[in-house]
């Protein structure tokens, strides 16, 4: 009988220690398999980042930034993800080496909006002109355009007793700055209702003489008309002054004479 229970026992630990076996290698079999299976990566996307230190109103050169790999739960909504978006830009705040780029960060090299004092060219002035012409009362105008100045004004000789009229083109491929639009909330409120407020100026960039010339032209009472430039017309356009001799030669008007 005792030698009976003793092969039961036996018996007993034989089946768990190979049931343990079993355990013990399907476990290992488990953590192979987990250690075989890469672990959940998290979403990433390419963002701009500078590749060193740029300082405040800096020009972006393709040399100064990379496009690297960011975690998206990280990149803000404003983070740039293209080289091109950023290089010719100008730095509104310093940058540190490897800094993600935010389009709040830069400005564009156009003049524009309240940045233009940075972008502008340093051989340029910015100078505001009553926005009185078609052009900018309709709103047609905006930052970074590219217009010519037509003015009419009285040309009168030293010894004549009254003057001519004479349109001509005055300044040419001038830079729209900013547009500036009134501020005070009766005139907000009318725009909201019937669109655009009409803008009270037009802050051209141009050089300093013809600055003068404009200002000149303005006190005269000269009356200008400002023409949009195609975006890639760069060029100087040749035109003849306008008045009563060229209209008669160049459309052969006749004059009537008095009996």
């Amino acid at each position: 009988m005792k030698r009976r229970a003793g092969c039961i026992w036996i018996g007993a630990g034989v089946v768990l220690a190979l049931l343990a076996g079993v355990l013990a290698f399907w476990a290992v079999l488990q953590a192979s398999s987990q250690a075989a299976t890469p672990a959940a990566r998290t979403p990433t996307v390419e963002v701009v980042v500078a590749s060193r230190a740029i300082g405040a109103r800096t020009v972006i050169l393709p040399e100064d930034v990379e496009v690297r790999a960011a975690p998206v739960d990280i990149v803000p909504e404003n983070a740039i993800h293209q080289v091109d978006a950023v290089v010719g830009w100008v730095t509104l705040n310093p940058l540190a080496s490897g800094e993600m780029i935010l389009s709040s960060d830069i400005v564009s090299p156009t003049i524009q909006a309240g940045y233009f004092a940075l972008a502008m060219d340093k051989t340029k002035v910015a100078m505001a002109f009553p926005a009185n012409d078609l052009m900018s009362s309709n709103n047609l105008l905006k930052p970074g355009d590219h217009v010519d100045l037509l003015f009419s004004i009285e040309v009168q000789e030293t010894d004549a007793s009254s003057g001519e009229l004479v349109t001509f083109n005055a300044l040419q491929n001038l830079e729209i700055a900013a547009i500036v639009q009134p501020q005070d909330l009766e005139t907000q409120a009318k725009a909201e209702v019937g669109g655009k407020a009409r803008p009270l100026a037009i802050v051209f960039a141009l050089d300093p003489q013809d600055a003068l010339v404009l200002k000149h032209l303005h006190d005269m009472g000269g009356t200008v008309d400002i023409v949009l430039r195609a975006p890639e017309a760069k060029e100087r356009f040749s035109t003849q002054p306008v008045n009563q001799k060229y209209l008669i030669d160049r459309y052969q008007l006749r004059i009537p004479v008095l009996p």
